[in-house]
């Protein structure tokens, strides 16, 4: 291998490690002949080297030019290793098998089957068996909301103030509505706070319903927050001071309850 090729390849010497000219501070050093064998004998454990960037010649021990070696033989390891890593990588990606594509095909999922099924009813979190009797329906959810479930107390307070299922009475909306707010019901609190603002059962009152909304919006109610919103662009400065007051933590909720 020509020379000017092999000292590209001297790590060491490219990275000023091992044998050095103490004239030039060279790397690139060759061994060199002994003039003599006089010079040879008196040199015990040294060696004659030659520069090839000054051309100067000079005495250097024998372990200079193992460091040399050993530098260009660890670089030489930690290459091949690096080889060694990349090709078996790459044979592991080429030996490995594709997988084969997945046909998806459409399944025809069977008709639900109706006869003798008894269809359910969800009312605010509350299943009932639905009947064709209305009265049976209304019956169940009575019975749901006497054992407090939040969710009964706001359906009849709906149906109520509807006239949904059962005969139309503000009034009782209202106190029905107002008992689910009362146990932190999120929906219900915004229905009390729509039956607020919109006189529905109670007397109007934007205060109270900013009050209500605010803690739907607080129990994670996103149309509350909307509603609010809304609502406060319409309310003047005094309607907004007293719901801000009515809003701190230590009113209670029957301070919020206002009846018609």
């Amino acid at each position: 291998m020509p020379t000017s090729i092999l000292k590209y390849v001297d790590i060491a010497r490219l990275v000023g490690a091992g044998l050095k000219c103490p004239v030039c501070n060279g790397t690139d050093c060759r061994h060199s002949r002994w003039h003599s064998k006089t010079e040879k004998l008196g040199s015990s454990g040294f060696r004659p080297y030659r520069c090839n960037d000054c051309a100067h010649r000079f005495l250097a021990r024998n372990s200079a030019s193992l460091e040399r070696i050993l530098i260009n033989s660890t670089a030489g390891l930690m290459l091949c290793f690096g080889i060694f890593v990349v090709v078996d990588f790459w044979l592991e990606n080429v030996d490995k098998p594709k997988p084969a594509p997945v046909a998806l095909t459409a399944t025809a999922l069977p008709e639900e089957s109706t006869a003798g099924a008894p269809n359910r009813l969800l009312t605010g979190g509350l299943a009932a068996e639905a009947s064709d009797n209305p009265a049976t329906r209304a019956q169940k959810q009575q019975e749901a909301a006497d054992n407090g479930n939040a969710g009964a107390m706001l359906q009849i307070g709906r149906d109520l103030a509807t006239g949904n299922n059962r005969p139309k009475d503000v009034g009782q909306a209202a106190k029905w509505v107002q008992l689910a707010a009362a146990t932190g019901h999120p929906d219900a609190m915004l229905e009390l706070g729509r039956f607020y603002r919109d006189g529905v059962g109670v007397a109007q009152d934007s205060a109270r319903a900013y009050v209500w909304l605010s803690r739907a919006a607080a129990a994670k109610q996103t149309d509350a927050v909307l509603e609010r919103e809304a609502l406060v662009r319409t309310m003047g400065e005094e309607p907004l001071k007293v719901a801000l007051e009515l809003s701190m933590p230590t009113q209670p909720a029957a301070a919020l309850v206002r009846p018609k």
